[in-house]
């Protein structure tokens, strides 16, 4: 029988080292601030659900460790001037004997940097029936614009978890983590986001395969930079 521990991750925050840096990080922690009020306080964030989708991206990053299983399914993306700041994740407990899926889900989390008082959209591609969101995890400054992915790699006749947990790095260099399974390894960091920020989202997903059938959910991912 396997175990999973699950550990808080924390994120160091690089420091300012001008005037005008640390005025600009301000206003950054503020407006993360001004994200997150709202969804803490009942106010949910707008699902974009697919209606951005004309928006103009000029990269996509990906990783090399992404699981076997699962078809790419669709895009979602951030209102124009829109960039991720934040992100949850949906995982499914550790089951004991039974049957893991591990990571079944990502949300983004979408501001606007130069308006204080704009809509929190929410970004999502298909994700996994099994689990529990997380709650947000945010850049302490910036915006999303790389990420690693954590998978098991295939266990032939054991249970098969793929995709447990994911980093992100923000411009700011913060790297932050959300609590996912322990079972799998970091790969190597995506390309970065070398202009504005990660700005959309598409999840490789292994549909439910029915009882007594392995099921691994997530398996890959990718997303997507824009201006």
């Amino acid at each position: 029988m396997r175990y999973k521990m699950q550990s808080i991750k924390t994120y160091c925050l690089t420091l300012p080292n001008t005037v005008a840096e640390k005025m600009k990080a301000v206003a950054i922690v503020f407006l993360a601030a001004l994200a997150y009020s709202p969804l803490v306080s009942g106010e949910p964030a707008v699902k974009a659900n697919g209606i951005f989708l004309n928006r103009q991206h000029y990269s996509s990053i990906s990783v090399a460790n992404g699981g076997p299983w699962g078809t790419w399914t669709w895009t979602d993306m951030c209102p124009e001037h829109f960039y991720a700041m934040g992100f949850s994740i949906k995982v499914e407990e550790y089951g004991g004997a039974d049957d893991d899926t591990a990571l079944n889900g990502i949300r983004l989390y979408c501001i606007n940097p130069n308006n204080t008082d704009s809509t929190v959209y929410s970004i999502e591609s298909d994700s996994g029936k099994f689990g529990q969101w997380s709650i947000i995890t945010w850049c302490p400054r910036g915006f999303l614009v790389s990420f690693q992915l954590k998978v098991e790699t295939p266990q032939g006749i054991i249970d098969d978890t793929a995709a447990n947990g994911i980093k992100f790095r923000c411009t700011s260099g913060a790297i932050i983590e959300g609590v996912g399974s322990t079972f799998g390894d970091y790969g190597g960091w995506s390309n970065t986001c070398i202009r504005g920020g990660i700005c959309g989202i598409q999840t490789k997903l292994e549909s439910y395969q029915g009882a007594f059938v392995d099921d691994t959910a997530l398996n890959d991912v990718r997303f997507f930079c824009c201006d």
